[in-house]
């Protein structure tokens, strides 16, 4: 009779990968991060196919992709809460703002941030003993105040 893979009455299925894989759950994963990733190939901002859930919601809300520098705040902070009520959207920087509030380093722990910065100083190692290339300016892609202003007056 022989070996079952070489016998022509059984028809072998060689697709193994989206819904026919046993590990497939409908395109959605909890990365190392701890937010929910979803399959979306075709999404203008996808990183490697998949975008943030959080973000496909709020783009829903919005009837708009978000830009790359807008970010999704999770109110009470968990990562997997994507109901739209716990959303506040931000620029990357007021994001951080918000994740820093309340945190002050105390004044021993600056003490010990500046005189280990000033050893390595001393010591040529501010950067791992190199230097950093000079890079331009990024153009900001905040508008300017004045066009803020403007448009502000005409709505």
């Amino acid at each position: 009779m022989g070996l079952a893979s070489r016998r022509n009455t059984v028809k072998w299925v060689d697709d193994t990968s989206g819904k026919y894989n046993p590990n497939f759950n409908g395109g959605k994963y909890i990365d190392d991060k701890g937010y929910v990733r979803v399959l979306m190939p075709d999404h203008p901002y996808e990183n490697h196919g998949y975008v943030y859930e959080h973000r496909l919601v709020m783009e829903k809300i919005l009837g708009r992709y978000l830009e790359p520098w807008e970010t999704v705040h999770h109110i009470n902070e968990i990562k997997i809460d994507n109901r739209k009520e716990n959303f506040f959207l931000t620029t990357i920087g007021e994001h951080s703002a918000l994740h820093r509030e309340g945190k002050k380093k105390s004044p021993e722990a600056k003490s010990n941030l500046r005189k280990h910065a000033k050893k390595r100083m001393k010591e040529g190692q501010s950067f791992g003993g190199k230097r950093p290339a000079r890079t331009l300016a990024r153009k900001s892609v905040l508008p300017s105040k004045e066009l803020m202003e403007e448009s502000i007056e005409t709505d």
